[in-house]
C-alpha cells in the first residue's frame, strides 16, 4: 500500500515512523529540507521537498496512484486544499488534520462534495479523551469502545490497594466480571493468567462496564469523588473544546488565558464559563483564581514543561485529578516518574486513529478494525474489529480457537449485550469483539489465529 502524508510536524514524524515500520511505502512531503531529512534518517521512506498543496509537488510525490494521501501540515487550508487536489488526481483515500472549530464543524459537508474521506482534528478528539478521564477520578487513562459501553482503564497498584500481592485468580471484588488485560512492571509488557501476582506499582489495563469499574474503583480503595468542576490552564484549541463538552455536562469551568485577545474570545464564545486573562503559569495567580476548590486541573499551554510544573503545583494542592497535555515523548517518562496523574498527547492520538483508518482499509474478505488504541507508549494495542460473515472464526468456541501468544479477547458486542467472553463464547456474524494483544499489525480479527499471514 501507499500512502503520501504532507507535513513533518509531530504528527507527520510519528505516523511515518509508525506507518513505514508496518511495511508500508511511504513517501513525505514537506518544505523544509531540514526537517524532511530528519525524518527520511529515522524512518524507512523517501521524500519530496515542496509545498503538499502544489500540483507539480503532487506529481513528483506519485499522487495519482496512492492508496491514501493524509494531509497533517500546520495550516488548516494546506491540508483542506491539498486533500481535495489529492482526490481529483486519483489517490483512493484522502485524510485531512483540522484543528479549527470552523472547518471541524463542515465535516459532512467536506466529506460529501470535497470528497476527502476523513477530517481529523486532534484537539477535539483529545479533549474527548479528558472526558473519557474525568468519568474515572483515579484512572491514569481510559479508551473507550462499544460506543460507550466498555472502557478499558488504567489504574497503579497502590500499597494500600487489597489486591497488592495478591494472584489473579484469587480476586473477587465485583459482582460483575472485570478482566486484566494487561500489566506493565519494570519495563516489561504482561497479558497476565490466573496465577499473576499483583505488586505495588503495576500500571494494569482493567476492562468492564461503567457500573464493573465503579465498583473495581470502591473496592480497591481508589478515589471515587466525581469531578464536577474544572480549572484549565491556557485558552487554545484544546481547551475550546473541551470547555464546550464539560459546559454541555454541566460543569463548573475556568479558564486562565494569558493572552488577552484571545480570552476575550472564549469569554463570547462561552458565557456560561468563567475566562480569566491572566498567566496561569504563575503560582500566585493560580492561587488567587482558588485552584484548591477545583476538583480537576487541566494544564493546556504550548508549553510541556510548565503544564508539568503546573500538574505537580496542583497536586500539592491536593487536587484529586490532574491531567496534562504532553507532546514530546521524551518528557512522558518524566511525567509519570514524578507522578503527574494522566498525560494527554494529542499527536498519538490523532497517528492512532489515521492509523486505524489505514488498517481498516486492509482488510479484504476479513473482520475489519473500526476503533484502535494504542495503550502503555504504543507498546500494547487494543483494537474493536467487526465481524464479517467471511471470518474464519465465525461459530468456533473460543477454547477451540488456536490464537497466537500475546492475545486475549477482551470482550464481545452482540446487539445491545456485552459478553466477556469464557472458552465456551464464540463469535458470530456482526459482533463487535476488542483484542488486547502485545504484537503488531493485526489488520483483522483472524490475524489472532496462528498461522494467519505468517
Amino acid at each position: 500500500m501507499k500512502i503520501v502524508i504532507v507535513g513533518a510536524g509531530k504528527v507527520g514524524e510519528v505516523l511515518c515512523k509508525d506507518l513505514s515500520s508496518e511495511g508500508y511505502d511511504i513517501v513525505l512531503i514537506e518544505k523544509n529540507r531540514d526537517k524532511l531529512e530528519s525524518v527520511i534518517d529515522i524512518a524507512d521512506i523517501t521524500g519530496v521537498v515542496g509545498n503538499g498543496a502544489s500540483h507539480d509537488i503532487q506529481i513528483q510525490a506519485g499522487v495519482e496512484d496512492c492508496d491514501i494521501f493524509i494531509a497533517v501540515s500546520q495550516h488548516d487550508e494546506i491540508n483542506i486544499i491539498a486533500s481535495i487536489m489529492a482526490k481529483k488526481l486519483g489517490a483512493k483515500s484522502t485524510l485531512a488534520r483540522v484543528r479549527s472549530p470552523e472547518y471541524s464543524d463542515n465535516v459532512n459537508f467536506a466529506q460529501k462534495e470535497l470528497g476527502i474521506s476523513l477530517m481529523i482534528n486532534p484537539e477535539k478528539e483529545s479533549a474527548k479523551a479528558i472526558m473519557d478521564i474525568l468519568k474515572f477520578t483515579s484512572a491514569n487513562n481510559v479508551e473507550t469502545f462499544m460506543q460507550g459501553k466498555v472502557n478499558i482503564v488504567e489504574f497503579t497498584i497502590k500499597e494500600n490497594n487489597p489486591i497488592n500481592n495478591m494472584a489473579l485468580k484469587d480476586i473477587r471484588i465485583t459482582k460483575e466480571k472485570i478482566l486484566t488485560c494487561s500489566v506493565f512492571r519494570d519495563g516489561e509488557i504482561y497479558i497476565p493468567n490466573g496465577d499473576f501476582v499483583f505488586r505495588t506499582g503495576d500500571k494494569i489495563n482493567v476492562t468492564g462496564t461503567v457500573k464493573a469499574i465503579n465498583e473495581f474503583i470502591i473496592n480497591v480503595n481508589y478515589n471515587t469523588k466525581p469531578v464536577k468542576s474544572v480549572m484549565i490552564i491556557g485558552g487554545g484549541e484544546l481547551s475550546y473544546y473541551l470547555t464546550e463538552d464539560l459546559l454541555n455536562k454541566k460543569f463548573r469551568v475556568k479558564v486562565i488565558e494569558v493572552d488577552e485577545e484571545r480570552a476575550n474570545y472564549l469569554a463570547e464564545s462561552f458565557p456560561n464559563a468563567i475566562i480569566i486573562h491572566a498567566d496561569g503559569t504563575d503560582h500566585n495567580t493560580l492561587l488567587e483564581q482558588r485552584i484548591e476548590s477545583y476538583d480537576a486541573v487541566i494544564s493546556s499551554t504550548n508549553i510541556d514543561e510548565e503544564n508539568m510544573m503546573i500538574s505537580i503545583f496542583s497536586q500539592g494542592l491536593g487536587i484529586q485529578k490532574n491531567i496534562a497535555k504532553i507532546s514530546r515523548d521524551l518528557l512522558k517518562p518524566i511525567a509519570e516518574k514524578i507522578g503527574i496523574d494522566s498525560a494527554i498527547t494529542p499527536k498519538k492520538i490523532v497517528a492512532d486513529s489515521i492509523i486505524k483508518y489505514v488498517r481498516s482499509r486492509l482488510a479484504t474478505k476479513g473482520s475489519r478494525v473500526e476503533i484502535l488504541h494504542r495503550l502503555i507508549d504504543g507498546k500494547v494495542e487494543a483494537i474493536q474489529f467487526h465481524i464479517t460473515e467471511e471470518s474464519k472464526a465465525l461459530e468456533v468456541p473460543l477454547k477451540d480457537l488456536d490464537t497466537k501468544p500475546g492475545v486475549l479477547i477482551a470482550c464481545i458486542r452482540r446487539g445491545d449485550n456485552i459478553i466477556f467472553p469464557g472458552g465456551d463464547d464464540f463469535v458470530i456474524k456482526g459482533d463487535r469483539v476488542l483484542v488486547v494483544t502485545t504484537r503488531k499489525y493485526f489488520d483483522e480479527f483472524e490475524d489472532v489465529l496462528v498461522g494467519h499471514d505468517e
